[in-house]
């Protein structure tokens, strides 16, 4: 993360979302699925730093957020990454918007080396991404269908993050 980044993602924010991560994916091989627990503070944490992020690289985010996650994938894809794939709910209309993330942690310490988002595809709602309303049936067909959709989402929003 550069710095203007790690203004808004506090180094503690960052140590939480690290040692949260790692904590989910402890016992899981790589290559191999893992799941998040609905009630697990990694989703939490997710949801600050990505929409302090997105905040800070896009103008109209700064009166949006995110609240809550639904993972249509979660995979670890190294030894200090993976890779995120699902849904999540905009606050201002409560409706879903599919997102995918990677996240890669320092191999010596509690915080992010990288992170790449993806979010929105061309919508409804104040930021133009909004889907569905939240736990509906169209969300969860949404949700079902991402990962066989991935390669073909026009993603509305973009960001990458790294430290060097």
């Amino acid at each position: 993360m550069n710095q203007a980044d790690r203004d808004r993602v506090t180094p503690k924010l960052e140590a939480t979302l690290a040692r949260e991560l790692r904590a989910l994916v402890a016992e899981v091989p790589v290559g191999d699925q893992f799941s998040v627990p609905p009630s697990d503070g990694f989703r939490d944490s997710l949801e600050i730093v990505l929409s302090r992020l997105l905040g800070r690289h896009y103008p109209e985010w700064e009166n949006e957020s995110l609240d809550g996650f639904y993972f249509a994938s979660a995979i670890r894809t190294g030894l200090e990454a993976v890779r995120l794939v699902g849904t999540c709910i905009l606050i201002s209309d409560q409706t879903v918007t599919p997102f995918l993330v990677d996240l890669e942690l320092h191999s010596e310490n509690d915080s992010l080396e990288s992170i790449r988002a993806c979010l929105g595809e061309s919508g409804q709602g104040p930021l133009g991404i909004s889907g569905p309303p939240c736990n509906t049936r169209g969300a969860r067909k949404l949700l079902d269908a991402l990962d066989a959709r991935l390669g073909s989402i026009e993603w509305s929003y973009k960001l990458v993050s790294n430290k060097h």
